[in-house]
């Protein structure tokens, strides 16, 4: 024990070293160099990455790579604190990149387990394509694409898109025991999914975001057939070339908020099947309908929802979406393994959702205080008459309880938002509304939970 301990010791000891001399040539080239602070970000990323990737083969426990990623993230933190280490720190945009690297090799390495070629998959997706689409996108990107605050460059994503596919599609195919087919389907496919995740993250989470992701999808979509893949993946380009469609015709999302949206809702399908799909696009398509009829049909509004916006209208209906798996997965029990336990739960947040949506607009502003009762009440008439229908289209069992439930659903959401508004402590910079919404939305669902799930046997 104390010689395999010594041993750790030295190999972290080794690798913290190497990551210290990473870091001393960046701010080495930073000093004599004068390059862009991008450029030196870029050379501590990459160089690190390619240090984190050899960590299953170096060292032997997660502790290790814990004490590690904890002793290299307080020395960030405390070096941006102090304003040193400006080769890392000194982008103009914010970015929590550099803290999230090293939670993200940990959190893979603790994941991956006995499954060292999924981890150097994960990690090798973010090194590479990362790096390239930066290098690319800052060079020659010229079709550029708004992100909340931020641009991206279709050019680097695009070379993101390509990195991917080859560290994805490679090392499956030349270290392990995958089909060629398969190999290849699901590296077009993780590269997609991917490459819209790091399109749309905001302030570096992409760093964390990429590699759990990827690590995630390889587990899903390896053990499938070529098959089941191929079905997957023209399901997805479905999806996201109709959504842009909508999107475009209800000018209702921007790029960024479409890619977004098509996460979700490729998502609804993935889990649930295609029954799920069908609440959140009546939802979509009875909200942007409403705009388009209200500024007039040959002059609708401009494209306004970005990522952040689609983030947190789909934060509870994706919770339900996964928790809804999870019970049918590993729960034995009829009541659960039976239909789709909370899909009527799931509508009734899609309506509240819809209901505080149109609250909102009809008032013209976030902020509802003293909403007239008409637009109350159109608000969640509206809602509960897009939703419920769809329960007895899809739902088995979709019956009287289950449908007005899931109309109080959006009534008791819209209550608490205007309670909410009328509390002078509450935040009112963005994008605190959206938060607000979501809260109130989930917090109607935990309190009506108990009348949607099914207790038969």
């Amino acid at each position: 024990m104390n010689e395999f301990l010594a041993g750790e010791a030295l190999r972290a000891a080794g690798i913290a070293g190497i990551f210290l001399a990473i870091f001393a040539a960046a701010e080495g080239w930073r000093i004599v160099g004068s390059p862009q602070p991008e450029w030196t970000r870029k050379l501590v990323h990459f160089g690190g990455g390619l240090v984190s990737l050899a960590l299953p083969w170096v060292v032997r426990s997660h502790w290790t790579v814990l004490a590690l990623g904890a002793t290299l993230g307080g020395l960030l933190l405390l070096t941006r604190r102090l304003g040193m280490l400006t080769s890392v720190h000194g982008v103009t945009r914010h970015s929590e990149g550099a803290i999230y690297f090293p939670v993200a090799v940990y959190l893979v390495f603790l994941l991956a387990a006995d499954r060292p070629i999924l981890y150097l998959i994960s990690v090798l997706t973010l090194v590479v394509s990362d790096a390239l689409a930066a290098l690319v996108g800052s060079t020659y990107g010229r079709i550029k694409y708004r992100v909340e605050r931020d641009r991206r460059s279709f050019e680097g994503s695009a070379v993101f898109f390509l990195a991917t596919f080859l560290a994805v599609h490679l090392p499956l195919l030349l270290l392990t025991s995958v089909d060629r087919n398969v190999s290849v389907l699901v590296a077009i496919q993780i590269a997609l999914l991917v490459t819209i995740l790091e399109a749309i993250s905001l302030d570096g989470a992409d760093n964390l975001i990429v590699p759990i992701g990827t690590f995630l999808l390889l587990l899903k979509m390896t053990p499938q057939a070529a098959e089941t893949l191929l079905w997957q993946l023209l399901a997805q380009l479905t999806i996201l070339a109709l959504l842009f469609l909508l999107a475009w015709r209800l000018r209702l999302l921007t790029a960024a908020g479409t890619l977004a949206a098509s996460i979700f809702l490729y998502g609804a399908w993935s889990l649930g099947g295609p029954a799920w799909l069908v609440a959140p696009v009546i939802a979509l398509m009875v909200f942007g309908g409403i705009l388009r009829l209200a500024a007039g049909f040959n002059q609708g509004p401009s494209a306004r929802y970005q990522v952040l916006a689609v983030f947190y209208t789909t934060l509870a209906p994706a919770g339900v979406l996964i928790l809804n798996d999870v019970l049918k997965t590993a729960f034995e029990h009829p009541a659960w393994r039976s239909a789709e336990p909370l899909y009527p739960l799931f509508l009734g947040i899609l309506a509240g959702q819809l209901a505080l949506l149109c609250l909102v607009f009809w008032t013209g502003t976030p902020w509802v205080r003293s909403a007239r009762p008409t637009q109350l009440l159109g608000s969640i008439a509206i809602a509960a008459g897009a939703m419920i229908p769809a329960g007895y289209l899809v739902h088995p069992t979709f019956g009287v309880q289950l449908a007005v439930a899931a109309a109080i659903l959006p009534a008791l959401a819209a209550a608490l938002y205007i309670a909410a508004n009328h509390l002078s402590a509450l935040p009112r910079q963005r994008p605190w509304d959206g938060r607000l919404q979501a809260a109130c939305v989930g917090a109607s669902a935990l309190l009506l939970a108990p009348f949607f799930l099914p207790v038969g046997g």
